[in-house]
């Protein structure tokens, strides 16, 4: 289960793939189905990475070693004086090689958008299908400011965020979404 101190703060420049998956940012799903090309915004400021989605094995490693399994030891309200290890690799190519900036999250999205949902509207849709799944996802920096991001796909439960959330989008686009699994329909 997801808790808040499994988002380990971090801060710099990265790509944010929350709106991803249609047009104008679009996730294209590879031939093989196994991995989506997607068009990212890039931001600057305080970002966020889930310890469980840290695509580098030995820097999961040494985050959990100092952070602990859920990120407990790093509280994301001080990531200065507790840096979660996996921040120091987030630019330059040393999480993945050759990235030019990693996908992570910012929470502010979320919040924007549940703010602007009307009252008697879920706020999550529940969907079953396949979905990029871009948390420290490799990307490449775009002359247009933006990023292209390859990022893995999962087929199953995800769920989307927002009043015109669709979960397909025909063609060959994908969402890109999450799993939360207290968040599953299928779940008590």
């Amino acid at each position: 289960m997801e808790a808040r101190s499994n988002f380990l703060a971090c801060t710099g420049q990265f790509a944010l793939c929350f709106h991803s998956g249609a047009e104008p940012l679009p996730c294209k799903l590879s031939k093989d189905g196994r991995s989506a090309d997607c068009t990212c915004t890039v931001h600057s400021g305080t970002n966020f990475v889930l310890i469980t989605a840290i695509l580098n094995r030995d820097v999961y490693e040494k985050t959990v070693e100092r952070c602990h399994a859920d990120g407990s030891n790093c509280p994301p309200t001080n990531p200065t004086s507790f840096p979660a290890p996996v921040c120091g690799y987030l630019d330059d190519g040393k999480l993945i090689p050759a990235a030019q900036v990693i996908s992570t999250y910012d929470p502010d999205v979320t919040n924007l958008i549940q703010d602007a949902i009307p009252p008697g509207t879920q706020a999550i849709t529940n969907c079953n299908g396949a979905f990029a799944a871009c948390m420290t996802a490799p990307c490449k920096l775009t002359k247009n400011g933006q990023a292209q991001c390859s990022c893995p796909v999962f087929w199953g439960n995800f769920q989307l965020v927002g009043p015109a959330a669709a979960c397909e989008l025909g063609g060959n686009l994908v969402p890109s979404a999450s799993y939360n699994p207290k968040r599953d329909a299928a779940l008590p």
